[in-house]
């Protein structure tokens, strides 16, 4: 079975069906609007992880996928633990935590470049919007092609920085191209905005793209080691499983789900997109 099938078979194909219905004979356009982009022709791709090692658990393999296809790939930690060790309270960010210094050791392993560690605080009071006006200052300089996240729309997710945290990078990547936002500059439009191309969701139960990551698992699961503090054997099986799970009824050994959108179907357009 093709993966595209797969896919719309995990979701909504009757849905699919009938759009394309509808539309008659404009079925290119109609497989154009409903299909995911295209995340092989990334050439700058920004990972924004809730915690220091979500990127690694939920997307390490489509990372060294990425690399392997000769994509700059960035990551932006949100959270870290500098607020929850007290031998680091008051030190700001003058020191490297212990999570930190994983999530680095995690960045080398895979090849990532450091988009930088916000400095909010693990289960923060921060507003979504706080968090967002961070991200677009990530977006408008790296200028990524896609951003890529924690679905925070995951139905049992209950991590409440993972939903703060993914719908503030929902939030990022449509504020950033607007010129006016989130003030002018100098009394002018400002001239540092970018549109993306699209974002992309990992810990999603709504996927409509699967990465084969047969050749890239050992190398993710060497990258999620690195994070020693948080890397015991249930989590570690915990995701070698996924990874097989999601490969069944594929040709992959190792897969990824992943949740894709362009820039219009970011917005608005209650189309199936599968």
């Amino acid at each position: 079975m093709k993966i595209k099938e797969i896919i719309k078979n995990r979701n909504s194909s009757i849905k699919f069906s009938a759009v394309k219905g509808v539309v008659g004979a404009a079925t290119a356009a109609a497989d154009a609007l409903c299909s995911p982009p295209d995340l092989s022709k990334a050439k700058r791709v920004l990972f924004v992880q809730p915690h220091p090692d979500d990127n690694q658990i939920g997307a390490g393999g489509t990372i060294a996928w990425l690399r392997s296809l000769g994509a700059e790939v960035y990551e932006l930690t949100v959270t870290d633990d500098r607020y929850a060790d007290p031998k680091y309270a008051g030190k700001e960010n003058k020191v490297q935590t212990v999570r930190q210094k994983e999530a680095l050791k995690a960045q080398q392993c895979l090849g990532m470049k450091n988009a930088g560690f916000l400095g909010f605080a693990d289960k923060n009071d921060n507003s979504e919007r706080e968090i967002s006006l961070k991200i677009v200052e990530a977006i408008r300089e790296i200028k990524p092609d896609f951003v890529l996240t924690a679905d925070p729309n995951l139905a049992n997710e209950c991590h409440s920085d993972h939903i703060k945290v993914g719908n503030a990078v929902k939030y990022a990547a449509m504020d950033a191209v607007c010129n006016f936002y989130p003030d002018f500059v100098d009394g002018k439009f400002r001239e540092d905005t970018w549109q993306v191309k699209g974002i992309g969701f990992y810990y999603t139960d709504k996927p409509n793209t699967l990465i084969d990551i047969t050749e890239f698992e050992e190398l993710k699961m060497k990258a999620v080691k690195c994070h020693v503090s948080q890397a015991e054997p249930t989590l570690l099986a915990a995701i070698m499983l996924q990874n097989q799970i999601f490969a069944e009824g594929t040709e992959f050994k190792a897969a990824e789900p992943l949740r894709l959108l362009s820039s219009l179907q970011m917005h608005c357009f209650n189309l199936p997109v599968v």
